[in-house]
């Protein structure tokens, strides 16, 4: 009996093995070549492999030395070569998709380590990935903390080489990248002594070894504020990576069928429509005396608590809105997102407020909110403020581009696409069209009521501000705007005259000189949303539902807006 038992288990294990193996054989030869497209990608960015939910490089930061970037993109040539024997292949519709988009993605890395080469000129790139690097470690739920501060210690302790590359591949950055990596890595050295003396306090036991790794650390990016502030700057438009590649990412990245001319006339059209339309609105909502100072009991004991339970419960209440007018499909196993103050480790580095989604690869999925730091004792006028800002649930329109169903609805529901492809997928298009297409659609939704003077009039300010945006991007990277001239012009088209409003334009720009096409993807994906949309209002013209489409739109992933049209067979 014993002897047939044993049988038994052998042959159900070698089934299990043959079924595991079978399965094995049934990819095809392109998802084989999918999965090590990706991997090698993943490998080679082992932080944006962290803040996706892959772990399997938390120990280590990017290795941007010259023999490994040569290495990388002689495998990226060597992949490309591969991935074009399917070009005219018979490929179904998905698999259309994702050859363009594993295409994309090489063609974007070799864009990014080739031609640009941004290891050789943006000092930021390294302050970046040194502290993301620890900051979506310590975030990740994929393991307890006493499990991530092995990779915590490695990824510090990897400081030392990593900023002495960057000494070696920085040559003569443009002056406004020098000032913004100085004032991010002094940043960086306040996360990191946060975050070291965190991991201290809770394993006591490491102490000794965390703080001579974190202390290595920081003494590796003060030595690089030093050698920043002793370098050579180049010329004052060299961050401008220029016309033809900018067409190119255009093209590459986001799958236009324009320039970056084209898109420069869209851009001030769209500018000049905005604020006309902003400026007429502005002017009924001065003659209505909308300013917000309702007549409003504020009972005594209104406290931080209670602000903070509102966001959460107004995060919970616009949820409801969408499910109970069937404006987009909530699955009941979305992860919660927490509306959160931002915590004291990373309140140097953000001001306002932020969402930071779990990894699509994570298998404990958790968003979080964070808002702005609330004082713990409120004066009787900042109560008030407070109140009435509660009263008149002014904090809808955050949780409509953050929350739902902008943000966390959007990146959740692309992360529960099965496809590997799929999920590693982050355009930008996509993410911040939605969430800007999100805020005109939700009040036009009656999520506001019938009319809000001073909630539509945001919203048109931002379709301003998000127009301008698209003008100052083409310009600033064509070579027709120098930093000070995109300054000097956004304050003018957005009438911002208070020095805290020029303080905010200068920090924005410097922001777009360093990632051309992230400041156009908002107003331009919203805007290429809204055309899928209206073709397919006329394809389902007698059965039309606003759901419908919301729900096969956020299916496919966050990819480029320009490949639904295909995907939703549209025309």
């Amino acid at each position: 009996m014993l002897r047939l038992k044993n049988i038994f288990i052998l042959t159900i294990t070698a089934m299990l093995l043959i079924a595991s193996l079978t399965n094995a054989q049934t990819k095809t030869k392109f998802e084989k070549l999918s999965d090590n497209i990706l991997e090698s990608i993943q490998s080679f960015y082992p932080v944006r492999s962290t803040e996706m939910g892959i772990h399997a490089y938390d120990h280590r930061l990017t290795d941007y030395s010259q023999k490994s970037v040569k290495a990388m993109i002689k495998k990226l040539n060597s992949y490309q070569k591969k991935l074009y024997k399917y070009k005219g292949a018979k490929l179904s519709v998905n698999e259309r998709t994702n050859y363009k988009l594993l295409k994309s993605n090489l063609d974007i890395a070799l864009l990014d380590i080739k031609q640009i080469a941004w290891h050789k000129k943006s000092p930021q790139l390294y302050i970046d990935d040194a502290v993301n690097g620890i900051y979506y470690l310590v975030l990740s739920n994929h393991a307890p903390l006493s499990e991530k501060v092995v990779p915590l210690i490695s990824r510090m302790k990897s400081a030392k080489t990593f900023f002495a590359t960057a000494q070696k591949n920085i040559k003569n950055p443009p002056q406004i990248y020098i000032d913004a990596a100085i004032e991010s890595a002094e940043t960086a050295i306040d996360f990191y002594k946060e975050v070291a003396g965190e991991l201290m306090n809770k394993f006591p036991e490491r102490a000794d070894n965390i703080l001579k790794t974190s202390s290595s650390a920081r003494d590796a990016i003060n030595n690089f504020i030093i050698f920043l502030s002793e370098i050579k700057a180049g010329p004052e438009n060299s961050f401008s990576i220029g016309k033809k590649r900018l067409d190119y990412k255009l093209k590459h990245e986001y799958f236009l069928d324009y320039t970056s001319d084209s898109l420069l006339k869209i851009g001030e059209t769209l500018y000049a429509d905005a604020d006309k339309a902003y400026k007429a609105y502005q002017t009924i909502v001065e003659s209505n005396h909308q300013n917000g100072i309702d007549s409003v009991f504020v009972p005594s004991n209104f406290t931080k608590q209670d602000i903070l339970n509102y966001y959460n419960w107004e995060t919970e209440q616009v949820k409801i809105f969408l499910k109970k007018n069937e404006i987009v499909t909530i699955p009941e196993n979305i992860a919660p997102v927490s509306v959160i103050e931002t915590p004291a480790f990373l309140r140097s580095m953000i001001a306002g407020i932020a969402y930071q989604p779990a990894g699509p690869f994570d298998t404990e999925q958790h968003g979080y909110f964070y808002v702005r730091p609330i004082p713990d004792d409120l004066s009787r006028k900042m109560l008030e403020s407070r109140y009435r800002y509660v009263h008149r649930r002014g904090f809808k329109g955050s949780v409509v581009h953050e929350a739902f169903p902008g943000h966390h609805l959007q990146m959740q529901l692309a992360g529960m696409n099965a496809d590997p492809v799929r999920k590693w997928q982050m355009n930008s298009m996509m993410l911040e069209g939605w969430a800007l297409y999100s805020e005109q659609m939700m009040y036009e939704q009656g999520l506001f009521g019938d009319e809000d003077h001073n909630q539509w009039l945001g919203i048109l300010g931002g379709i301003r501000f998000r127009a301008a945006r698209i003008i100052a991007d083409m310009k600033l990277h064509t070579g027709q705007f120098t930093y000070q001239e995109c300054v000097d012009w956004m304050n003018e088209a957005l009438d911002v005259d208070s020095e805290s409003g020029k303080n905010y334009i200068k920090k924005q720009v410097r922001k777009y000189t360093m990632y051309p096409t992230m400041p156009m993807s908002y107003l331009t994906g919203k805007t290429e949303i809204v055309k899928l949309l209206d073709a397919y209002k006329t394809k389902h013209s007698a059965d039309f539902s606003l759901q419908a489409f919301h729900d096969e739109l956020l299916s496919y992933g966050s990819i480029a807006p320009a490949l639904l049209w295909e995907l939703m067979d549209l025309k």
